[in-house]
């Protein structure tokens, strides 16, 4: 154990593309999105070079199929608290969620939530291997550290709430000293926010609130239509940032690519 924690420090810590240059990795968390909400969010995705990894909250057939088409790779995004509906125990909320996506070796709990039991659990008995379980507000120099648990954490560097959250500005151009800089620019989106193009947290929190948990999960499309933002909004934002990932050439891996590089010495 010593020896491959040794490793693994070695590894991590050597040098690697984004002590030189930015490396940018899109991420979305799925959040109970409805089909519909998939549907489009994906359509609109459609053609991006992204390398998108999906942490999944529940059954998707439209997800399902993206997995199988080798569009997307999946992790599980499970909600350890109060009231979840993925389980009670901590146990029961993992293998609940390991049903939607039983490939992953990675996760991100909803809302950041981890103790030392989550991780160890997932490391030690499921057998994941990385995560993105921590949030920054695009700090410069992000790069991978590895967590007591022995899983290798990536963390976020920009995610869309957060973003919002903190009255951020929504033309990424404003942050382009942020985005060039060297580090991992770990991207973080949810389709509801950008199906509906939120312009801040109350916006999506009041359609939240208007509906009950069955009803969230069935949104159909005449009410995106109805409640859509058609103004400036998160949505316009993340296009922003792919339109200058792309223009620029930056590098662009997926979220495996990454920890397959952070580990190898």
């Amino acid at each position: 154990m010593e020896d491959h924690i040794e490793r693994l420090h070695r590894a991590i810590n050597g040098k690697k593309i984004w002590h030189e240059e930015p490396v940018f990795c899109f991420t979305s968390d799925i959040d109970w999105a409805s089909e519909t909400v998939l549907s489009l969010f994906f359509q609109r995705l459609e053609g991006r070079p992204i390398k998108l990894t999906c942490f999944v909250t529940h059954d998707s057939e439209i997800i399902n199929e993206a997995q199988r088409a080798g569009k997307i790779q999946r992790g599980i995004h499970p909600n350890f608290l109060p009231a979840s509906s993925h389980g009670e125990t901590f146990e029961e909320v993992i293998d609940q969620c390991m049903q939607y996506a039983p490939e992953a070796k990675a996760y991100r709990s909803h809302r950041y939530f981890e103790v030392s039991d989550t991780a160890h659990m997932l490391k030690n008995k499921y057998g994941f291997e990385y995560g993105s379980n921590t949030c920054t507000n695009m700090q410069r120099g992000v790069q991978p550290f590895l967590h007591e648990s022995g899983i290798v954490q990536m963390p976020v560097f920009l995610e869309d709430g957060t973003h919002m959250y903190n009255g951020m500005d929504l033309n990424i151009k404003r942050y382009s000293g942020y985005l060039e800089s060297p580090g991992l620019k770990i991207i973080s989106f949810h389709p509801m926010n950008f199906v509906f193009n939120s312009p801040n947290i109350p916006y999506m929190r009041n359609i939240k609130d208007s509906m009950s948990r069955a009803a969230y999960q069935t949104i159909n499309e005449d009410l995106i239509k109805e409640l859509s933002n058609s103004g400036p909004g998160i949505a316009n934002t993340i296009f922003q940032l792919m339109d200058w990932v792309e223009n620029k050439g930056k590098t662009v891996l997926s979220l495996e690519e990454i920890y397959g590089l952070a580990i190898d010495e």
